[in-house]
């Protein structure tokens, strides 16, 4: 009974002094995490097909079909069944695959979360942040787009 008492003069405190926790949803959009993992999205120019991202995912979410010469026909992701543990991301080894902090994304059926590559590449950043311009260390040095020398070491 004290435990119910206590919860009710603390809400009532915040009640009175005039701060709010929650967000208007969808006329404010909210503040997110700079950690946070969201929707995927996708850079056919960049990816090299190594089929790594697909190799690494514990739950066979991503799917890549090749033809007979290694050229990627088909890249399909089930966002539904996704996890968001990144594991694509990190064995990337150019940068083709990203998770955004998008997190709007809805389906009336199922097997509308399967998304392909020209609707993962058409995912739009979150607020205009793009995850490349603010990685640390910068990964541009890698893939050959930094300024000035590579150190391999």
């Amino acid at each position: 009974m004290i435990g119910i008492l206590k919860s009710m003069a603390r809400t009532m405190e915040n009640a009175l002094n005039g701060e709010t926790f929650t967000v208007e949803y969808p006329d404010v959009a909210p503040e997110v995490s700079p950690r946070f993992r969201g929707v995927h999205k996708f850079s056919q120019e960049r990816c090299i097909w190594c089929r790594q991202c697909e190799n690494v995912c514990p739950n066979d979410t991503i799917q890549i079909v090749q033809d007979d010469k290694r050229n990627g026909e088909q890249y399909n992701l089930h966002i539904g069944q996704c996890i968001y543990c990144r594991l694509c991301e990190e064995v990337c080894p150019v940068d083709a695959i990203l998770l955004t902090q998008n997190f709007e994304f809805t389906a009336d059926a199922k097997h509308e979360f399967v998304y392909n590559k020209e609707q993962l590449k058409n995912v739009p950043w979150y607020k205009d942040i793009d995850p490349l311009e603010s990685r640390e260390p910068d990964r541009n040095a890698w893939i050959g787009e930094g300024d000035g020398e590579i150190d391999y070491q």
